[in-house]
């Protein structure tokens, strides 16, 4: 085996197999949660062939191996009996040792991350169909281009399933009774209840007639009621009638919960700053881009952008044009997309410099989620790099009250619709130059590439002889 003597020394220096409750690796680091810290000897793991470096932070033992790091992990779980590719089994430990903000971060990434792949493939698709249609290489009405249409589009439409099936790994519960939850947020008999306008209610209860196509939070939230309520349930069930009775009861119980508190949660917060951001528009103009340029992507990950865009429906049919959510989302979205080039650009990792520079491409075209969730989320200062970026940019956009004149989406290629009565077209592309140029600055400078651990153990190492 080609790994073994690495394996070997990593194993004996972390007091042996007994002591690992659980191992996953990074694009780098093979990560252990060891059941007892006080058994690992940092300084003989340092020295171990194959072994860059190793740190202990977050609850986690991280062997730093290098970008090789997936080789040897399969290497080590064919040589001892571990929990691998286990994302729940991070222990109270690790989470003790944790902010919350930290803690929500990391159950963030860890349910979304599963669906990178398929949320940038899909988002590629989109983002060529958008190119080939912009430059009028493909008809958008054709039936080839919905095809492959309604095929990308469907990875985004079908989010809920998605998430629903990791958050129920993630939380430890049913995950296929975790889909039945998704499947109440989008069947086609909810959306015709919403689509009609009538009020709706649930034993009684008000239903708040959301929309959760596309969503994320909702469907985490419900799931992990799910996770309280199956344990609850299933520890008090006789065995003999778990099978059909569990599911029945938390069903039962998480339904009601889901459609009239839970899911309804990002709505209702987007309704009433949909007032908010009307009521600024109105008083101070040039504060509304500024927010939703740095904070659209929050609005985004808990679908409370969907109120703000019916708030700017009625400004457009009332004003002839928009300027609540349009001119700082653009802001937002381009700030994303140059944050993750400056990523590409900084990482000396193939692998992260491919996926990075996708993304990238994929936001150019407004498909921000596999940006959103696939390196901000990840790696955080990618993504404050774009907030900050991204409300300098709607900052001017305010200042210059810049207004869309016609309906488009938030990408570059759109930019045309901002062409109208004014000098709002110049402004904007003013803006999102603003954006770009910032987001791939500071994400350049503020982001820590994995790959700078090797170089940093080898300078260390040659001051060392030196000295």
């Amino acid at each position: 085996m080609k790994y073994q003597e690495t394996i070997k020394g990593v194993l004996e220096g972390i007091g042996g197999e007994a002591n690992i409750e659980s191992l996953t690796h990074c694009i780098t680091r093979l990560r252990f949660v060891l059941r007892d810290d006080s058994k690992a000897d940092m300084e003989a793991i340092k020295k171990v062939k194959g072994v860059v470096s190793c740190v202990n932070k977050s609850g986690q033992f991280q062997v730093v191996i290098g970008t090789h790091v997936r080789e040897v992990y399969d290497e080590f779980l064919r040589t001892v009996t571990v929990k691998g590719d286990n994302p729940e089994a991070q222990d109270s430990k690790k989470k003790e040792k944790m902010s919350l903000f930290a803690r929500l971060c990391d159950t963030m990434s860890s349910i979304v991350m599963p669906m990178v792949g398929p949320l940038a493939g899909a988002g590629m698709i989109k983002a060529i169909l958008s190119i080939c249609s912009q430059f009028g290489v493909m008809d958008s009405a054709s039936q080839t281009y919905q095809i492959f249409y309604l095929v990308a589009d469907g990875v985004f439409y079908f989010m809920p399933f998605f998430l629903a099936f990791s958050s129920g790994k993630k939380f430890k519960c049913n995950p296929y009774l975790s889909l039945v939850f998704a499947a109440m947020l989008v069947h086609p008999n909810y959306i015709a209840m919403r689509t009609a306008g009538e009020a709706v209610r649930l034993i009684g209860l008000p239903v708040t007639l959301a929309s959760y196509t596309s969503s994320v939070v909702p469907i985490i939230l419900i799931v992990y009621f799910q996770s309280v309520v199956e344990r609850y349930v299933t520890k008090f069930t006789p065995k003999a009638i778990q099978a059909f009775f569990v599911p029945m009861v938390v069903i039962l119980i998480t339904v009601p919960v889901g459609f009239v508190v839970l899911g309804p949660l990002g709505s209702i917060v987007g309704n009433y700053l949909a007032k908010f951001f009307t009521l600024m528009d109105a008083k101070v103009g040039w504060l509304v881009p500024m927010l939703i340029g740095g904070f659209c992507p929050l609005l985004v990950m808990t679908g409370m952008h969907y109120a703000l865009g019916s708030a700017q429906s009625v400004q457009r049919a009332t004003m002839g044009y928009a300027t609540i959510m349009a001119p700082g989302m653009v802001c937002s979205n381009m700030a994303q997309s140059a944050a993750t080039f400056g990523v590409a650009l900084k990482t000396k990792n193939k692998e992260l410099k491919s996926i990075a520079s996708s993304m990238g491409v994929t936001a150019l075209c407004g498909i921000t989620e596999p940006t959103l969730y696939g390196i901000g989320m990840k790696y955080k200062t990618p993504l404050y790099s774009a907030m900050a970026a991204g409300a300098i940019g709607g900052l001017y956009a305010g200042i210059m009250h810049v207004k869309q004149w016609a309906y488009g989406n938030s990408t570059i290629f759109a930019l045309a619709v901002y062409i109208g009565e004014d000098n709002s077209f110049l402004h904007e592309c003013i803006a999102v130059a603003i954006s770009m140029a910032l987001a791939v600055v500071f994400s350049y400078l503020t982001f820590k590439d994995p790959a700078d651990v090797s170089e940093e153990k080898e300078s260390s190492q040659i001051q060392k002889a030196v000295k």
